[in-house]
Order: structure tokens, then C-alpha cells, then sequence
């Protein structure tokens, strides 16, 4: 097998098992949502918070170490893994050392108890085999996509009949722990690789690792920064509707943006010493990312209160509001991810830095006016969509000041997109009155009736948006657009 061959079926394998798990963590959220409460989903976003808080805290860069070395010896496999370990254990003892002064700060009392029985799985993560590390440097994702399914399918089963014996938040901590213990175990069934203590390369990690900390908390803030807020000043029900609306807002970005632009953004690095033509391949880039986030944002916010109810039941009456609001998070993120990546491929991440900084900056500044306005949940939502797209504007215009025509193209095909997606969405609301027959649907009837209604949606914007590239055909933008179009359909 060539090189190439093994790369492909390493990258095939790897998105194929990030897509199963979100498909099977997906399904397990929407059974939940009908078994749980709004309120035990807010006690567990809380506890997450809080977990995520202190991973990223013991976060020493251990898989971005072992992959960027040259030549990987026994030495600083073991080394890393000893590292991981010892910081994880270190981290878990803090985190439950701590666990009231968070519950306090957050304003949750219930998760204390939670968040000291949820800190072993830092630990326990962290004693897998080291060898899903050489396993993913040497791209053989065969036992690794094994070891990720069978940890998703257990959690599953584990969630599921948690929530059917326990009906409260304690289900999640659980299928974690069963989750990751399970994973422990069966690192060393497939891959039959037992770790070394050893400490003799720890300086090298160190050095390559320490800058990643301040990078990985500007991060960690700039995304959870909301949900700590609401944490902090509402009720868990409330948080419950906000993290889940915010979940499900977000899921067509991992879902679909990211697989779809990642053919395109692949080839940004071999092309960044063409100055002219990076900046072209990355308004194409932007350009994709709005036509595929643009009509699910506008779809979403338009049937965000039938989404909601379909999805997750009748007792997630607000999700359909703080839904309609949050759904375009996924077009500034879309576009976002692209920039980003452009920095990084140009080598400025301390431009890129500067940027979460600022972002997270605006993102306090909005929430600390929601706070002294005592704005409600959905104003919240509001606040934080503005400071996402206000910042990601403001970095594209910092990007595109020297090619201000290509800027202008983007924000010309921005227009024509959203005008071809409000046109479509409104003749498929006209038509969705003809299917329904009543003031309350069964929830069979709204599947129904929603389905036709995107299919409907689907396929006016897919009519409008091919007359729109038939009609600029002779556009740089355009042709590139139809060349990835027909490569993709393998054309």
C-alpha cells in the first residue's frame, strides 16, 4: 500500500469515526431530551463547564508533541504518557478539592458532589495505552476507530438505561465514567502495549507545550463564556434550554461545514507563497462556507419552535426561542474556522492569538451588559451572536484590506446567497400551510410536515443558487466553485 493509499484510509477512518460518534451522541441527546429534564441537562452543563475548565488547565499539548517530532523515540512516548498522567491526577485531586467553591461560584450547589465523582475521568483517560498515540503518528486508525466506536456505543447504552432507572443528570456522569473505563481496558486488549514511568525527555515537552496553556484558556473562554454566565445568573431549567438550543444550533457546523471544507482548505498551505491566489482560494473558501450555513441558519430560525418541539418534546418550551436566535452561530463559526486557518497556514498565530483575545474581550463586554440590564435568556443569546459576527467582520476586513475587491465579491455573494435563502424559505412556508391540518400536530404529523418543508427549502435554494453559478459562470469564484462542485461528484 503506498503512502498516499495509507494516508487516505487513515483520514477516511478517523472523519468516519468522529462522524458515527456525533451521529450516535446525537440520537442519545434527542432519547434524553424526552427522558430528562431541562433541568438535569442544565446540572450536567454546568458539572461540563467546570471539567472542561480543568482539562484544558492540564492540557501539555501530549499528541501535538509525540506528532510534530521528526524522530520518535521509545523515551518520549513513555515520557509524555507519564507527563499526561501525572498532571491529570494532579488536576482531578484540585477539582475535587474545589468542587463547592465552583458549585458556588457557578450557582449550582447540586453539581459539588457531581463534579468530584466526574474529575476520575481526567485520570482515567489519561491511562490509556500510549499506544493511540504511535498508532495516530504512524496514521493507523484501524484499532482507534474499534476503541472510539465501542466507547461511544457503551456510553450509549450505559446513558440510556441510566436515565431510565435514575431519570435525573446523574445518568451522563455514569456513561462517562463506564465510557472511559472501558476505554482503559480495551487500549491494552487491542493494542497490547504497556506504559513506562519515565520522566528523562520532560524539559523538550515542556518548552514545545507551555505557550499552548495561555492559548488553550483565551479559547476555552471565548467559547464557554456565555454558558458561564448563564450558569452563574439563572436557573438550571433556563441553562438547560440555552446549552441544549446552543448544541443543536451548532451541530450543522460539525456535521457539514467542517467535512465539506476540508478538500478546500487542505490545499491553502501549498498555496500561501501565491499571495493573489491564497486570498482567492479563501473568499472561495468563505464563499462555500456561506452557501452551505446561510440557508441552514435561515431554515433553523425561521421553524426554530417546530425544530424544538419535534426534536426534544413539549417540555423545552423556551429551546425554540433562544433556537430561532442562536442558529446563526453557525455562519460566523463557518467563517471563523476559515480564517483561522488561513492565519495559521501564513504562520501568524500571534495574530490569531490577538484575535481570541479580542473576541473574548467583546464577548465580556456584551454579557457584562446583558448583566446590568437584567436582560432575559434570549437577549443573552442575542448579545452573543452580535459580538461573534461584529469580531469576525472586523478580522475579515483586517485580512482583505489590501484586496478590497475580493472583500466586496464576498459580501456581494453573501447578499445574493441570503436573498436566494429568505426567497426559498418563504415559498416553503407558504407550503407548509398546506400540509398543516391543525393547531396541534402529533409529533408524527410535525416530522412530517417539517421533512417536506426542507425538502421543499432544499430544493428551491439548490434550483436558485445553480442558476446564480450558471449566470456568474465566467467569475473566478464561480468556475472554482463548479470545479470543487464536479470534483466532489466525482465528475
Amino acid at each position: 500500500m503506498t503512502q498516499l493509499s495509507t494516508l487516505s484510509k487513515g483520514a477516511f477512518l478517523s472523519a468516519s469515526a468522529k462522524l458515527l460518534s456525533k451521529f450516535i451522541g446525537l440520537i442519545s441527546t434527542l432519547i434524553l431530551a424526552r427522558l430528562l429534564t431541562p433541568s438535569d441537562f442544565g446540572v450536567i452543563a454546568a458539572v461540563s463547564i467546570a471539567l472542561y475548565f480543568f482539562d484544558v488547565l492540564g492540557n501539555v499539548a501530549t499528541e501535538q508533541y509525540i506528532m510534530q517530532k521528526h524522530r520518535l523515540r521509545a523515551g518520549d512516548l513513555d515520557t509524555a504518557w507519564t507527563i499526561n498522567l501525572l498532571l491529570k491526577c494532579f488536576i482531578c485531586f484540585v477539582l475535587a478539592g474545589a468542587s463547592g467553591v465552583i458549585a458556588e461560584v457557578l450557582n449550582k450547589p447540586e453539581i459539588a458532589t457531581g463534579l468530584i465523582v466526574v474529575s476520575l475521568i481526567m485520570p482515567l483517560n489519561a491511562l490509556k495505552s500510549p499506544s493511540l498515540l504511535q498508532q495516530k503518528r504512524m496514521v493507523r486508525y484501524n484499532g482507534i476507530f474499534a476503541l472510539s466506536i465501542a466507547e461511544k456505543l457503551i456510553a450509549f447504552v450505559t446513558v440510556i438505561s441510566a436515565a431510565l432507572l435514575l431519570k435525573n443528570f446523574w445518568a451522563f456522569i455514569i456513561a462517562d465514567l463506564a465510557a472511559c473505563f472501558a476505554g482503559v481496558i480495551l487500549s491494552y486488549v487491542w493494542f497490547k502495549k504497556l506504559p513506562h514511568y519515565r520522566l528523562s525527555a520532560w524539559r523538550d515537552q515542556f518548552t514545545f507545550s507551555s505557550w499552548m496553556l495561555g492559548k488553550n484558556l483565551v479559547g476555552y473562554l471565548r467559547s464557554q463564556a456565555d454558558t458561564i454566565f448563564v450558569s452563574r445568573y439563572f436557573a438550571a431549567d433556563t441553562l438547560g434550554q440555552y446549552h441544549l438550543s446552543r448544541e443543536l444550533a451548532m451541530m450543522p457546523g460539525h456535521y457539514l461545514l467542517a467535512p465539506a471544507l476540508e478538500p478546500v482548505l487542505s490545499s491553502l498551505r501549498s498555496t500561501v507563497h501565491i499571495r493573489d491566489y491564497f486570498y482567492q482560494q479563501v473568499s472561495t473558501a468563505v464563499i462555500i462556507t456561506l452557501m452551505i450555513s446561510l440557508p441552514i441558519a435561515v431554515f433553523i430560525s425561521v421553524f426554530s419552535e417546530p425544530i424544538a418541539l419535534t426534536l426534544l418534546g413539549n417540555q423545552w418550551s423556551t429551546a425554540g426561542d433562544v433556537l430561532r436566535i442562536l442558529s446563526w452561530l453557525v455562519v460566523y463559526w463557518g467563517v471563523i474556522y476559515v480564517l483561522e486557518i488561513a492565519l495559521i497556514a501564513q504562520g501568524k498565530v500571534k495574530g490569531l492569538f490577538a484575535f481570541d483575545m479580542l473576541t473574548l474581550l467583546c464577548i465580556l463586554a456584551v454579557l457584562g451588559y446583558a448583566f446590568s440590564t437584567s436582560a432575559d435568556i434570549a437577549s443573552v443569546a442575542f448579545y452573543r451572536v452580535i459580538a461573534g459576527v461584529a469580531t469576525t467582520f472586523l478580522l475579515f476586513i483586517i485580512m482583505y484590506q489590501a484586496y478590497l475587491a475580493m472583500a466586496a465579491s464576498v459580501f456581494v455573494w453573501a447578499f445574493l446567497i441570503a436573498s436566494i435563502a429568505g426567497l426559498s424559505v418563504w415559498i416553503a412556508s407558504l407550503a407548509r400551510l398546506v400540509f398543516v391540518t391543525n393547531n396541534t400536530p402529533t409529533i408524527y404529523e410535525n416530522m412530517f410536515v417539517l421533512s417536506g418543508t426542507c425538502v421543499c427549502f432544499s430544493l428551491l435554494f439548490i434550483i436558485g443558487m445553480g442558476a446564480i453559478l450558471m449566470l456568474l459562470k465566467n467569475t473566478k469564484t464561480a468556475k472554482q466553485i463548479l470545479s470543487i462542485i464536479k470534483t466532489s461528484l466525482g465528475r
